[in-house]
């Protein structure tokens, strides 16, 4: 008898063993003081242990406001370790918060922030439209004689849409300049991004002929808000029944402005 009231103290004496979660650590973890970009994955883990778990909900917030949810049913086990893959699209400082619940109804918390930033090429991504004034010398070789004819500030219709490249610094141009389009890389530095040499085609009108100049571009563009602003340099020369051109000391600029 004396031996069946102890085990009944015993058992009514016993407490309940409390969930614990802690953050999963390891360079495959985002952590306290993670930075990463916006739009990128991560990797986000928590280590479990209690008694009959039974569910994880973890959340990525911002200033209170939900970005991301994700919960997970757990099949009444004493340890678990939570990884969950997501992209995060913010920037700033965003709150990483895991909460375990087991068989019982208890309940443990624990959370970190991470850095988001805005990654640089992201500002430049869009389409632009306006005109780039092309300025140089034609050099003229024909039936009629030599020839030099300046370019002042010739405007050509320009359209260049771009798109994110391979890495964060990275831009894919497709540049059309009255009506020929050529695609090309560039490279982010800040507000300035640095194309890669350009070849295309230039249609040049002089005493009813036309002349088709196959052409060199180097151009920068920086950015002013919704205004892509280009400078750069160019060359090129052709021919056509009346004779030879030859496009010297080319510069180009102009302003084009963001619609999309």
């Amino acid at each position: 008898m004396a031996c069946c009231i102890g085990l009944m103290l015993f058992a009514s004496c016993k407490k309940d063993v409390q969930p614990t979660i802690s953050i999963a650590t390891g360079t495959n973890y985002v952590s306290q003081g993670s930075q990463v970009f916006s739009g990128d994955q991560i990797t986000v883990g928590f280590s479990l242990a209690g008694e009959s778990l039974t569910k994880i909900e973890m959340n990525a917030s911002q200033n209170g406001t939900v970005l991301y949810n994700n919960v997970q049913n757990i099949e009444n086990v004493a340890a678990y370790l939570y990884v969950h893959n997501f992209n995060i699209d913010a920037v700033g400082t965003v709150t990483i918060t895991g909460v375990v619940t087991d068989a019982k109804g208890h309940t443990a918390t624990s959370s970190f922030d991470i850095q988001c930033f805005e990654k640089p090429n992201a500002k430049f991504l869009g389409r632009y439209e306006g005109d780039i004034l092309l300025s140089g010398n034609a050099s003229i070789e024909s039936a009629f004689g030599s020839m030099n004819e300046p370019l002042e500030n010739y405007a050509c219709a320009t359209i260049v849409e771009i798109e994110s490249g391979e890495s964060n610094i990275e831009v894919v141009a497709t540049i059309t300049i009255n009506e020929q389009s050529n695609t090309m890389k560039g490279t982010v530095d800040g507000n300035k991004v640095t194309f890669e040499a350009l070849s295309s085609t230039f249609d040049y009108s002089y005493m009813n002929f036309t002349f088709s100049l196959n052409m060199t571009y180097s151009i920068t563009g920086i950015l002013n808000g919704n205004q892509l602003d280009l400078d750069g340099t160019c060359s090129g020369n052709g021919s056509n029944i009346i004779g030879t051109i030859e496009l010297v000391d080319g510069t180009l600029s102009g302003s084009l402005n963001k619609t999309r």
